[in-house]
């Protein structure tokens, strides 16, 4: 758990200056790496922008595909609901190798991860490093509730993204 900083604090630190210092690998080094607390390991560190991805697209391992790199593709709350409402993905018990799903109160969609054991997950915090954890150790902005959803392959998620692009639905670039 958390021992030298709060949730807010973190959310705080994260966001300090527009997030900048978060998703750039040379300002993260110099203004961030040194202030994250000792419960936080970073596995590795933020892209470069052309290379970037966001949280979702780490859960479902397309963090290597081209298509979901540099702002192309971003997957958001709105696919993952489209998941859950086509029934490709469905609530699970929390154990190693299934996803975390972070809900804020307003009941949005905000981080994901992979469960690596009962209590630690790894993810991409938003468009910054990866970080190992406790699946509790996250920023105040994530918020309070989990649920947890078997993995899917990354082939079967890129198919069912492309289809649900396909509906016309409007994607909103990360900014």
């Amino acid at each position: 758990m958390l021992t030298k900083i709060s949730k807010k604090e973190l959310t705080n630190l994260i966001e300090k200056e527009n997030g900048i210092n978060w998703w750039n690998k040379d300002l993260f080094l110099k203004n961030i790496k040194n202030d994250l607390p000792p419960e936080l390991e970073v596995v590795s560190l933020p892209p470069d922008y052309e290379d970037n991805y966001n949280c979702f697209v780490y859960a479902f391992g397309l963090e290597n595909d081209q298509d979901f790199l540099g702002n192309n593709n971003p997957i958001q709350q709105d696919f993952i609901k489209y998941l859950f409402k086509e029934n490709h993905i469905t609530e699970t018990n929390k154990k190693a190798g299934n996803i975390i799903l972070y809900i804020n109160s307003n009941s949005d969609i905000t981080h994901a991860g992979i469960m690596k054991s009962e209590d630690i997950v790894i993810s991409k915090w938003m468009w910054g490093p990866v970080i190992r954890n406790n699946y509790k150790d996250v920023p105040s902005s994530f918020g309070d509730k989990t649920i947890f959803i078997n993995k899917l392959d990354s082939k079967s998620i890129k198919n069912l993204y492309l289809k649900y692009r396909a509906t016309g639905i409007k994607i909103k670039p990360i900014s």
